[in-house]
C-alpha cells in the first residue's frame, strides 16, 4: 500500500477543479481504488491480531503445562528426600531399637509402608495436576474447537481411546471390467464379478491385513467391522478378506450404497463411451456428469454423507474396544473418501490414482493413549484430524504427498487474490 499511495495522491493532484467528466470518471476509480487499499490493509492487519493471539495462547499453555511439569517434579523431589530421609535414619540405628521419622512406619506383614503410600499420592496429585491443566478457548484465536461443537458433549467422545486405531480402505479385487471393458455391455456394472485372480487377491489381501494388525496389537487377536459396497465385485472382496480372521473377530458386516462406484450410466455402449470419455477430458474430468449418470462432484457428496454418519459412529464408541474399520469400495469412491476425509482441493484429488486392487490402505490414530485421555491435549482437535495415512500406504496410493496425508486444524493460508490483483498487495 506504501508503495501505490504515492501515486494515487499524485494523480489526485494532477486533477484540476472544473475538469470535464472523463476526469470526475478518473476521480472516482481512484477514490474506489483507495478504499480497496485501505480494506487490504485491514485485512492484513486482521490477520496479523489472529498470529498474535495464536502466539499469544499457545505461549500461555506452553507456561500452564511447565508449571504443572514443575510442580509434579518437586512433589517427586520431596517424596523422594523423605524416603531417604527415612533409609538414613535407619541405617544410623544400627542395631539399635527400630525407631522412624513420623512420616514413616514399618509395618509387618509384607504390607507396604506409608513412605511408599505418600510417594503414590503425591505421583496422582501431580497427574491430577496436568489433568485439570485448563485448555483455553482456540476459537478466539481463529482454530477449530471441538469442545464447542454441536454435538460435542453429546456424541463427541471426551476420551478419544474409545475410537478405533485403524481404518482400513480396500479397492476391491481384480473384476471381470478390470480385464475387458466389454463386460459393461453386457452385464450391469453391480452384476460384475471377481475373477479367479480377483478372488486370490481377496484372499492374500485378507492374510496381510492380519498380519499386520497382530503385529501391531503385539501377537493379539484383532478386530474389525466391515462395512462393504453393495457391488457384487466389493462383497465378493469382503468374503475374500473375512476367509483370513475367526468368526468371532468379525464383529459385523454393513453394505453401504454410498460406498458404490461411481455411475457411469446403465449399459455402456462401448463406442458411445468411449465419446463421452473424450468429453470429459474436454470439460474436466471431476464435474463431468455421464449420461444417466454421475460426476466425481455427485460421488463427492454422497460421500459426504457416509462419512458424516460414520463419525457419528465412531465418536458414539461403536468400534471401541480395540475394533478397526475395514471398507471395501471402488477406485475413485477410495480417493474421494480420502479427497473428503483430508479436504484435499479438486486438483489435489486430480493428481492422486487409484490404488491397486485389493491393496489396504490404513488411516492410523495419531495421537498416542496417553494424549487421548479424557481432557489431553487433543481434546480440542475435531476425530478427522486424529487420523493421517499411513507412510505404507503413501507409498502405494501414487500422487498423494506428505501434506495430502493428515487433516489440517491450523486455518489454511489461502490468498483469497486473484493473481491478476497483486497489484492491490501492500510493498515491501
Amino acid at each position: 500500500m506504501r508503495s501505490i499511495a504515492p501515486h494515487l495522491e499524485a494523480a489526485e493532484q494532477s486533477l484540476a477543479p472544473g475538469a470535464a467528466a472523463p476526469r470526475t470518471d478518473t476521480r472516482r476509480e481512484l477514490s474506489e481504488l483507495r478504499q480497496l487499499l485501505i480494506a487490504q490493509a485491514r485485512l492484513v492487519q486482521s490477520q496479523q491480531r489472529h498470529i498474535q493471539q495464536l502466539e499469544a495462547a499457545v505461549g500461555q499453555a506452553v507456561v500452564q503445562q511447565t508449571a504443572a511439569s514443575t510442580a509434579a517434579q518437586h512433589a517427586a523431589e520431596s517424596a523422594a528426600a523423605a524416603a531417604a530421609a527415612a533409609v538414613e535414619h535407619v541405617q544410623r540405628l544400627g542395631e539399635g531399637p527400630l525407631i522412624l521419622p513420623p512420616t514413616a512406619e514399618v509395618v509387618s506383614g509384607g504390607r507396604r509402608s506409608s513412605i511408599l503410600e505418600d510417594l503414590k499420592e503425591q505421583e496422582a496429585r501431580a497427574n491430577q495436576m496436568i489433568l485439570e491443566a485448563p485448555l483455553h478457548d482456540r476459537r478466539l484465536t481463529g482454530l477449530f474447537d471441538a469442545r464447542y461443537h454441536s454435538t460435542a458433549w453429546g456424541a463427541t467422545p471426551r476420551d478419544f481411546r474409545v475410537l478405533p486405531k485403524r481404518i482400513f480402505l480396500v479397492r476391491h479385487a481384480e473384476s471381470e471390467g478390470n480385464v475387458d471393458n466389454i463386460a459393461y455391455t453386457y452385464l450391469p456394472d453391480p452384476r460384475v464379478p471377481l475373477t479367479a485372480r480377483g478372488w486370490q487377491q481377496a484372499m492374500a489381501a485378507g492374510d496381510r491385513l492380519k498380519a499386520s494388525m497382530e503385529e501391531a496389537n503385539g501377537g493379539k487377536p484383532c478386530k474389525l467391522f466391515f462395512y462393504t459396497s453393495p457391488y457384487l465385485r466389493s462383497r465378493q472382496t469382503y468374503e475374500g478378506l473375512a476367509m483370513a480372521f475367526q468368526p468371532e473377530q468379525v464383529q459385523g458386516v454393513q453394505e453401504e450404497v454410498q460406498l458404490r462406484e461411481q455411475d457411469f450410466g446403465n449399459f455402456q455402449d462401448a463406442e458411445g463411451k468411449k465419446r463421452e470419455k473424450a468429453e470429459r477430458l474436454r470439460f474436466g474430468r471431476f464435474f463431468y456428469r455421464f449420461p444417466n449418470g454421475e460426476s466425481g462432484a455427485d460421488v463427492y457428496d454422497r460421500m459426504t454423507i457416509f462419512e458424516d454418519h460414520l463419525v457419528r459412529d465412531i465418536n458414539a464408541g461403536r468400534f471401541a474396544d480395540n475394533t478397526s474399520l475395514v471398507l471395501v469400495t471402488h477406485g475413485l469412491a477410495l480417493r474421494i473418501f480420502l479427497m473428503r476425509w483430508f479436504h484435499w482441493t479438486v486438483d489435489q484429488f486430480m493428481s492422486v490414482f487409484n490404488p491397486p486392487n485389493a491393496e489396504p490402505l490404513m488411516l492410523e490414530r495419531v495421537p498416542s493413549d496417553w494424549e487421548a485421555r479424557q481432557g489431553g491435549p487433543c481434546a480440542w482437535i475435531h476425530t478427522k484430524a486424529l487420523y493421517r495415512l499411513s507412510d505404507g500406504s503413501r507409498e502405494i496410493i501414487k500422487g498423494c504427498t506428505e501434506e495430502m496425508c493428515q487433516t489440517s486444524w491450523m486455518p489454511r493460508g489461502i490468498n483469497p487474490l486473484d493473481p491478476a490483483d497483486r497489484i492491490l498487495l501492500p510493498g515491501p
